[in-house]
Formats: C-alpha cells, structure tokens, sequence
C-alpha cells in the first residue's frame, strides 16, 4: 500500500511539475488558438509572498492532517465533527487570503479593489450604480423587457441577481457612512491600491462608499468560496464515515479555479449548490423516520430547493445542479420509490414558492428572464463559433486542473479502486457534467462555469486516498501538492482581469 501511495502522489507531483512548466515555457496552449485561451501574466512574483503563501498552505496542511487522524477515531461525540469542521472553515477562510497575497504585484488582493469597477472584467457594478441604485424596485420591475437588448456576454446570460446585490449594498454603504469608513480602514493596501488603479483606468471618482461596497462584496465571495467546505462536507458525510468526508473537504480551499477566480461571483456559487445538494441527500436520506426527522427531512427538501432558486436568481447553472439534486435523491436505492418522490416534490415546493415570493416582490416575470439568458447564451456561439471536438476533450483536462490535480486523481481512484461506495454526488454530477460536455452548451472557460459542479465531484477524493490506504501524511502530502499547483498557476495565468 505504501508504494502504491508513493506512486500516486510522484505521478501527481510530476503532472503538476509538468503542467507548471509547460504553461511558463509557452509549449503548454491555454485554450484553442482563435477561439479561446486564457491570457498569460509576465510580472515577476514577489519572492517574500509567495513564501508567506507557502508557509500559509504548509499550516493549513498540518491541521487537516491532525483532523483526518482524529476523525479516524470512533466517537460518539456529534460536536467532535461540528468542531474540527468550523475549524477548517475558519482556516480556510484564512488560507485563501494568503494565497492571494502571494500572487504578482497588481494580482494579488489588488485585484478585489480593481475587478468589480472594470466593464470589461464584470460590468454589474456600473449597471447598479448607473441605472439601478437609485430606485432598485422599478430597475427589476422593469429587467424582463430591459434584458432583451442586453449583449451575449456577464449581463445578457445572467439573471438581476448580481445587479441587485451591488444596487442593495451601495444604497447600504450610502446610508451607514461609518460603516464604510470602518470597511475600508480595515482593507489591506493592496485592496486601496486596486482601487486607485481602476479609478486611474477608467477616468472617474470612485466615491467611498462605493469602494466600500465592492469590497464587502468581495469579503462575502470569499466567505462563500472558503465556507463550501461545511456542506460539502455535510454532503460527503450523508454516505460517508467522518475520516473520507474530512478529506474531501480539505482538499476544496485548496482547488485552483476557486482561489483564481476571487473576487469574481463564480467562485461563491458553489457554496450554494453544495448546500442544495446535502439538504436533498440528507431529506431523502431520513425521510420516513418518526417524529421529528420525518419534519427535518420535510425542511431539508424545501430548503434544497429554496437554495436553487435563489442561485437562479444569479446564474443559469442552477439548472443543471438541479438536475444532480433529482439524480442524488432518486439513486438512493435504500428508499422506497414513494419516498423519492416525496422528496423531490418537496425540493420543487421550495424552489417554486422562492420563485414566486421573488416574482410577487419585484414584479419580474423570472420566466421571461431566463429565456432571454438563454436566448443570449444560444447567441454567443453564433457569435463566436467554436470547435466541438477539441473543446470536447479540453474541458474534462481543464475540469481537473481547476480542481487540482492532485484532487482529480484521488477522484479517479476512489471511482476506479471501489465504485460501490462513491457517493451518488459524486455519480451524479460525473453524469452531468458529462451531458453538459457532449452537448457543447461550454465550449471553453470551464474552470469558471463548471466550477459550480466541483463539490459533489470531491466527495470521492477521500474514499480513493484511503482505499490505497493514505493517512494523515498522505493528506498533507496532497495538500502541498495543491498549493504548489495553486500558487504556481496564479503566477502564471491571468483570468479575472479583462482580456
């Protein structure tokens, strides 16, 4: 078992050594010539930094290491597990800002001071303080008939989500100036310095309290991004013994498309789908029991579907993540049909009474939304046409490294070694990622789109590095290997800037 591990971790070291190397010597592409590739950074790194990043990663390492060796002990002591998982989330709260700090001058955290402000990297910003901050109600009353003409690209794909919450906390922001002040004293100087570069970029004033909003909404993606690692645990844990649920979600704070992508909106959403998807596995898991379980799985359903639409409120990938949520509760072959069922018309109760609470409070007709996002969508490729094929086998190689490849293969283990007791997250999202790929609704840019999918796939990593029999060194071996992956591909790869 020894070597079989030892062979595991060098062949990821090398693909990770190799990956590195190919994308700084330029022999690696980052995409399809014409069609899409991902932009190369040139500024050297600061040697300082990237040390504190990599000091950063080696500690976080360390502590997931002590709670894969004690979640290894039996216990009857539910807190034991609510314990070292609020731990983790802290830290992982915590590493995800070293690593930031590690990147080149200008891509470091400057870059939560710098994106939200730039048309090019996102737009939603000036849309909300251009047309929708000064009367918020009559700009989503109104969002049916104004994303018609809207473009193929952020806001013609994208419900008013985003929009909202910028307009929601600039009007916050304008009426708490104490706050802001507060929020902005706290900043780092990079975040100021971001701020002072976009504001130099696009020849304006940025007022105070808007730069205190874009950095509050920058503080909550990351809360988001680091905290998926509780209900992905939560969701690991529905069908797995604590040890193989903690080293899934260790390995999350680690995965290279969530640090890279901050402070973009991408990253937070999968703090949303993961939580849908543990709500529908433990409703469907306890539904049936006596007393109060039967109500809590009665609430867990409606809650995962309450999850979902407020994710379709900001992005259409909520669909497919539903279609894992149905394919999770209807796979669980020790629950009667009837109960499946039951479930799933409990997630549709919550999904349809937040969609229509939200339709009856802003008076836009969501349904018309979401078929101009997808009538936008439908137009980009027509836009820009893109290659099936070589986007076909690309986004699978992509999808791995933007969770890391040392992740990815502890996957492709635990679902080659002992298919049986992969969780049916796992499964489920395999299948439609799968669907996604053939159909060529992504042609390109998975990292960022799919990355919404990640959680449910990383509920195998644990049982692969334990079924080669890894422990605790062996989590913090992969650990390292994710943050020189990390860290490596920051320095090298420019993504959330404009192209």
């Amino acid at each position: 078992m020894k070597r079989m591990i030892g062979t595991a971790l060098g062949v990821s070291a090398l693909l990770v050594a190799g990956l590195l190397a190919g994308i700084k010597t330029g022999r690696l592409p980052l995409g399809v010539a014409g069609e899409w590739e991902w932009s190369r950074i040139t500024v050297a790194l600061s040697p300082l930094w990237l040390l504190v990043s990599a000091v950063g990663v080696a500690a976080y390492g360390g502590y997931a290491a002590l709670g894969f060796r004690a979640l290894g002990v039996p216990s009857r002591r539910g807190w034991r597990e609510t314990g070292w998982v609020t731990g983790l989330t802290a830290s992982a709260v915590l590493l995800q800002v070293l690593i930031a700090t590690g990147a080149p001058e200008g891509y470091d955290l400057t870059r939560w001071g710098f994106v939200h402000c730039t048309k090019g990297a996102t737009g939603y910003y000036d849309i909300a303080r251009e047309q929708a901050a000064s009367d918020p109600w009559k700009f989503l009353a109104d969002y049916p008939t104004w994303i018609e003409s809207q473009d193929v690209f952020h806001i013609g794909t994208h419900p008013p989500g985003l929009i909202a919450t910028h307009a929601l906390l600039l009007n916050l922001m304008g009426r708490h100036p104490s706050a802001a002040d507060f929020l902005l004293a706290t900043a780092p100087p990079s975040v100021i310095a971001g701020f002072q570069q976009a504001a130099i970029a696009s020849e304006r004033t940025i007022p105070r309290a808007d730069r205190a909003e874009m950095y509050l909404i920058s503080l909550l993606t990351l809360l988001a991004a680091a905290g998926a690692v509780a209900p992905l645990y939560l969701m690991a844990r529905e069908s797995l013994p604590p040890q193989l649920a903690w080293a899934s979600a260790a390995f999350w704070p680690l995965a290279p498309a969530l640090n890279l992508f901050q402070p973009g909106a991408d990253a937070a959403y999968p703090f949303f789908s993961a939580g849908a998807l543990a709500a529908a596995a433990w409703a469907v898991r306890i539904n049936g029991a006596p007393g109060f379980l039967g109500w809590l799985s009665i609430l867990l359903g409606v809650v995962s579907g309450a999850v979902m639409a407020f994710g379709m409120m900001y992005t259409l990938a909520f669909l497919p993540v539903g279609l894992i949520v149905a394919l999770v509760v209807l796979s669980r072959l020790s629950t009667l049909w009837r109960r499946r069922f039951a479930t799933i018309a409990w997630i549709g109760v919550g999904f349809l009474t937040f969609v229509g609470l939200a339709w009856l409070i802003t008076s836009a007709d969501p349904i018309v939304v979401w078929r101009w996002n997808l009538h936008h969508h439908a137009r980009f490729y027509d836009s820009y046409p893109r290659s099936y094929l070589p986007w076909l086998l690309i986004n699978p190689v992509e999808l791995a490294i933007a969770a890391g490849i040392p992740t990815a293969l502890w996957c492709l283990t635990g679902a080659l070694a002992d298919h049986r007791y992969v969780p049916r997250a796992a499964w489920s999202a395999i299948a439609v990622v799968t669907l996604a790929n053939l159909t060529g609704r992504n042609m390109g840019e998975v990292a960022r789109l799919w990355m919404i999918f990640l959680p449910p796939l990383l509920t195998a990593a644990g049982l692969g590095l334990t079924r080669l029999g890894g422990g605790s060194r062996t989590v913090f071996a992969t650990i390292l290997l994710l943050g020189i992956q990390t860290l490596g591909l920051q320095c090298l790869i420019q993504v959330v800037y404009p192209f």
